[in-house]
């Protein structure tokens, strides 16, 4: 017997895809004044929304409201499935050489804020569909849930759970407010003001303003989806440091951050007593340090030039950002194999960076520890604590799970991607970086400067789901996906 309200995912989901037609009209509106072109794709796209959308409310009506977890999962993932199929009309109409599956793809990479690309030749592009791509980076890298429960009524019968329909790592303990609706507002707000403060830097370092704008959705979400096919490359030393302090900033618990400033501004510095953000930050300085001195000492780099360009890729790599700044597996042995380390590691939770995630790699530490002490006095009382508190079975049993469920798919991925023509290192890098949504793979063929374009339209629709599903870190997916979701 099912016993899940589908009704009610319907009642959910009709606002939410209404609302992504009245946001497929800031393109029509930019094309049509400077005669870029698509208006009729995004009028046709936000036609389909409302259609979509109507058609819900429908379904939807009269529906009981006792919503239970499995409806917030299930309304979660239908969202997040049906936004990237809408989304992609526009791509797929305006863009002659990309095919179903390439806009899908492309969609669903905007979304999730990995930053991958079919597209080839960028600035021969219509300035409205590269507007579209940013606009779906900055939706994603906040996600649908936050902007919901700031705008729309109906997301917040959920309560706080909806939020870990999202992200599985976000901490109930650091809401900012018991107030649900408050909180996601001071969410949306923060994210807001960072992008506007981004995009003036960004002019203040010789980008045109339609490049600004762009670059800090792009920067602000963590997706690194620039207009050009030559990304960070060519830019200003300047934009380059804008760029990692803003990828930084999406990097980092934003309810810490926010609760730090809505005590005092000078109390910011209490932050890094954050353990997560403290040793996140250290291994940051660390990693960059060792690359830098391998680039001045292995590859005569300028100091500066060394300490800019090893920062900027390691933070790009670890925000999840994923922008292209010189090809990092051509400078040195050394070099690359630190990338590959670092590669799915991510940034911290409740940031816009994808990934493992920062915290569970401390968990997993703090565990480690624990055991090495346990062999050594095994009736010594000791348990893993992480940020002062000891950490209590559940998280454990989560991160566990997670880890495991990460793992499993990623071979899986990289099995069926090597069934459809990859050769090995391109399918297990690819299925990496889509899965934690860094953007640039590390194979013979997908390197740091390459993008899918020319992979085959299996392929795309395969990394497109491990897109997906890594940016609802894994678990909502794979729930919908087993019989025991449906059944009692």
């Amino acid at each position: 017997m099912v016993i899940i309200n589908l009704r009610l995912v319907a009642r959910m989901l009709s606002p939410a895809i209404f609302y992504i037609a009245v946001i497929g009209l800031i393109p029509l509106i930019y094309g049509t004044l400077t005669l870029q072109g698509g208006t009729i794709e995004f009028l046709s796209m936000s036609a389909a929304a409302v259609g979509v959308s109507q058609i819900l409310r429908r379904i939807g009506r009269n529906a009981r409201t006792n919503l239970t977890i499995r409806e917030l999962f299930l309304f979660t993932v239908s969202l997040w499935g049906l936004a990237s199929a809408i989304a992609a009309i526009p791509i797929y109409l305006m863009l002659e050489d990309v095919s179903v599956a390439g806009a899908f793809f492309e969609s669903v990479s905007g979304l999730s804020t990995t930053g991958a690309t079919v597209i080839n030749h960028l600035e021969d592009r219509s300035h409205a569909i590269l507007l579209w791509r940013s606009i779906l980076q900055f939706l994603g890298g906040i996600g649908f849930v936050v902007i919901g429960v700031a705008i729309l009524p109906s997301f917040s019968i959920g309560g706080m759970n909806i939020f870990k329909t999202e992200s599985t790592s976000f901490d109930g303990n650091a809401k900012l407010t018991p107030h649900l609706k408050t909180m996601a507002t001071a969410l949306l707000v923060w994210y807001l003001l960072n992008a506007i403060l981004c995009t003036i830097c960004y002019r203040l370092n010789g980008l045109d303003m339609f490049m600004a704008i762009n670059a800090a959705m792009c920067t602000v979400a963590t997706g690194g989806m620039m207009p050009t096919d030559a990304s960070m490359n060519g830019l200003s030393a300047g934009a380059h440091y804008t760029a990692i302090v803003f990828m930084y900033l999406g990097s980092i618990p934003f309810l810490v951050v926010l609760a730090n400033i809505s005590l005092r501004f000078y109390h910011l510095v209490f932050i890094y007593k954050n353990q997560q953000i403290r040793s996140y930050t250290l291994f940051i300085i660390f990693v960059s340090a060792c690359i830098a001195l391998s680039l001045i000492f292995k590859n005569d780099y300028p100091i500066e030039k060394a300490i800019r360009v090893a920062l900027f890729n390691v933070v790009s790599i670890l925000s999840t950002s994923g922008f292209a700044l010189e090809d990092f597996t051509a400078w040195n042995s050394l070099a690359t194999i630190v990338f590959m380390v670092i590669f799915a590691i991510g940034g911290c939770s409740g940031s816009t960076s994808g990934g493992i995630k920062y915290f569970r790699l401390q968990i997993c530490f703090a565990m480690f520890k624990s055991q090495l002490v346990k062999s050594i006095h095994p009736h010594r009382m000791i348990e893993p604590r992480f940020n002062g508190t000891r950490i209590d079975a559940e998280t454990l049993r989560a991160v566990i799970t997670y880890l495991v469920s990460y793992v499993l798919v990623l071979i899986v991925s990289s099995i069926a991607a090597t069934l459809l023509g990859l050769n090995i290192t391109d399918a297990i890098t690819a299925s990496i970086t889509c899965l934690s949504n860094v953007g640039p793979a590390m194979g013979y063929e997908l390197g740091p400067t390459a993008n899918f374009a020319n992979l085959s339209q299996g392929l795309h629709v395969l990394f497109a789901f491990d897109m997906l599903m890594g940016r609802l870190e894994i678990i909502p997916v794979l729930l919908c996906l087993t019989r025991m979701f449906w059944r009692l």
